[in-house]
Order: C-alpha cells, then sequence, then structure tokens
C-alpha cells in the first residue's frame, strides 16, 4: 500500500482517506482541510500492508471509498481510535450479489484490466464527459499494475469475506453508481448506520469542496 501524505505538516488531526481500486491521490486533491488537519490517501493495494503511524494525532476521521471500504476494515487496526468512520459507494463485502458488486461484474472487470478495459471501466465510474474529463486529467497508473491491484483484491476479499471490525459512523451511497450498485448499498448499511443517498456517479468527490463536509459528525 502506498501512503501519499498531501498535508503532512504535524497537525493533531488526521483525514485517512483509503483510494478506491486504481485511483490516485490527485482525485481528492481539490478538497481543501483546515490548517490543523493532516490528510493522508491510501492507495494503490497490490500490498495490503498498512505502515502508517497514527499514535501522534488526537482525532482521526477514517474517509473510504469503493473498494477502500473493505480495505479499510481489514487493515486499519481494532486499537485505533477513530473519531469518525465515513464509507463511501462500498460495502463490508464488497463482493456479493445482494452487498456489494455482483460476482460475475468483478470477475468481469477484472478479465479485461487493459487500456480499453480501463476506458470503459472510467466512462462507467464518471458518468458524464464533463467529469471523465477532469478525471482523465490525473495520472493514469499503468494497467498491468491495475491488472495486479484488482487481482490481489479479489483473492484477499474471496479469502476472507468478513466485513471487518470497523464501527461505521455513516456511508454515502451515489444514486447513479455504475460500478457498486445503490441498491446493494443499501442493503447492506441497513441497520448498522446512517445511509445517505447523493446525487453523484461512483466517482462523487465533486459533490464537496471540503474534507469536513464529508467527515462531520
Amino acid at each position: 500500500m502506498e501512503i501519499k501524505k498531501t498535508r503532512n505538516n504535524g497537525a493533531t488531526k488526521l483525514v485517512l482517506c483509503l483510494a478506491g481500486w486504481s485511483a490516485t491521490p490527485e482525485a481528492f486533491g481539490h478538497l481543501e482541510a483546515g490548517e490543523d488537519t493532516d490528510v493522508w490517501i491510501c492507495y494503490d493495494y497490490r500490498d495490503l500492508s498498512f505502515t502508517g503511524e497514527l499514535d501522534r494525532y488526537r482525532q482521526i476521521d477514517l474517509v473510504a471509498w469503493s473498494l477502500g471500504v473493505w480495505v479499510a476494515a481489514n487493515v486499519i487496526s481494532p486499537e485505533t481510535v477513530l473519531h469518525s468512520a465515513t464509507a463511501i459507494n462500498g460495502t463490508g463485502l464488497p463482493i456479493d450479489d445482494t452487498y456489494g458488486i455482483p460476482t460475475a461484474i468483478f470477475r468481469g472487470t477484472l478479465e479485461n484490466v487493459n487500456n480499453e478495459g480501463m476506458n470503459r471501466f472510467n466512462r462507467r465510474m464518471c458518468g458524464s464527459r464533463e467529469l471523465l474529463a477532469t478525471y482523465q486529467h490525473f495520472p493514469a497508473r499503468p494497467a498491468t499494475e491495475l491488472k495486479e491491484e484488482l487481482l490481489n483484491l479479489y483473492n484477499n476479499i474471496s479469502r476472507d469475506k468478513h466485513p471487518g471490525g470497523i464501527d461505521w459512523t455513516k456511508a454515502f451511497g451515489s444514486t447513479h453508481d455504475m460500478i457498486f450498485p445503490t441498491g446493494n448499498q443499501r442493503n447492506y448499511w441497513q441497520g448498522l448506520c446512517p445511509f445517505t443517498e447523493i446525487d453523484a456517479p461512483h466517482y462523487p468527490f465533486k459533490v464537496w469542496k471540503q474534507w469536513k463536509e464529508i467527515t462531520n459528525r
């Protein structure tokens, strides 16, 4: 796992963001944080080891997107005290016909991780030409690397279908999500934590301008 410390000024608060598969830190670059808040973006899950030192922060707000929801729940130590934990367009059972991405669709995505397959995936993730044009300006990772990442996630999720130990504060689900079916998200979060539907595609972060809009309790 890579950790990009986009703000690392020795602040007392931390926004810890676990990105979705194939994402880069630039996808979150427009989100502003207060002067008292550091921001770390975790991505590239070819290796699921989390090596960040969190002890010095007195407040940690976790934000996890897409497959990053499962990653967060399974790699963040249960001993880590979280001020808030927000899941966005993901669940703790991400390969599941009822509570996640349908198994056949997940496998189909894995079988088609190449340049053309990623173009199709990004179109579905962004939902509109305008947002896709913005997303395509972010640095693209090599398709071979992305396939290794998704295969590692698939193998680990299939081997351990435990939803993890995080006590989620809230979850957001996009009404136009063409990657992670909104209804399946709704099924999963019902009774676990407040679930709010937002008017956005799978990549929803243009809905917000500041991290605190996501993390506020």
